[in-house]
């Protein structure tokens, strides 16, 4: 039997695949059914410039996810982990998100930094949102598009093809304590292109 947690209102009872719209109670069949309604609800995300915020992210993460889950765009309300990763608590997903937002602001959403300083920048902030994974589901593919606007806002299209899945894994868990290994992978994956063309 799978693991399960008693207090998760998201999943059926005594599993952990979670409920939704399709009805389906098998974990990997979810997954499949999700990469496949994803790639397709992705194509009716339009780019966003700045400033961003926390509806960012809702926005996308609805429009990718609210033919799957009733709860698509809306912020968890319990604790999750990955292995031995635990993310932000629910209580301080709003704080601490907020915070995040408002420090990019700050820093004019990366704009006019050095190619160096926008790796730095870019690598950094990818991680502590990665931390909070404010959503039950869905974290990482919101986070890579809200990430493609935010290159883009700058000059950068991402390629994600050229990332080994067992690497990217890696490189999230390390990003907990070091971002290094997400600004290797970035300086690899990042392209500067004329978005004046």
């Amino acid at each position: 039997m799978d693991k399960y947690n008693e207090s998760d209102r998201y999943c059926y009872d005594k599993t952990s695949v979670l409920k939704n719209k399709l009805n389906i109670e098998n974990e990997n069949s979810l997954e499949e059914a999700e990469r496949d309604i994803t790639a397709k609800t992705s194509e009716n995300i339009e780019y966003k410039a700045p400033p961003y915020n926390l509806e960012t992210l809702k926005k996308i993460h609805k429009t990718l996810f609210i033919d799957i889950y009733e709860w698509a765009g809306e912020i968890r309300d319990v604790s999750i982990s990955k292995g031995d990763t635990l993310f932000c608590m629910p209580q301080h997903i709003l704080s601490n998100i907020n915070s995040i937002f408002s420090n990019l602001e700050k820093d004019n959403s990366l704009q006019g930094l050095s190619q160096d300083e926008f790796y730095n920048k870019i690598s950094y902030y990818y991680c502590e949102f990665n931390m909070i994974h404010p959503f039950r589901e869905g974290n990482g593919r919101v986070q890579r598009i809200f990430f493609e606007y935010l290159a883009l806002d700058n000059g950068y299209l991402f390629d994600w093809s050229k990332v080994k899945q067992d690497t990217w894994l890696e490189v999230n868990i390390q990003g907990v304590a070091d971002y290094s290994g997400m600004k290797k992978i970035f300086k690899d994956i990042l392209n500067k292109v004329d978005i004046n063309e």
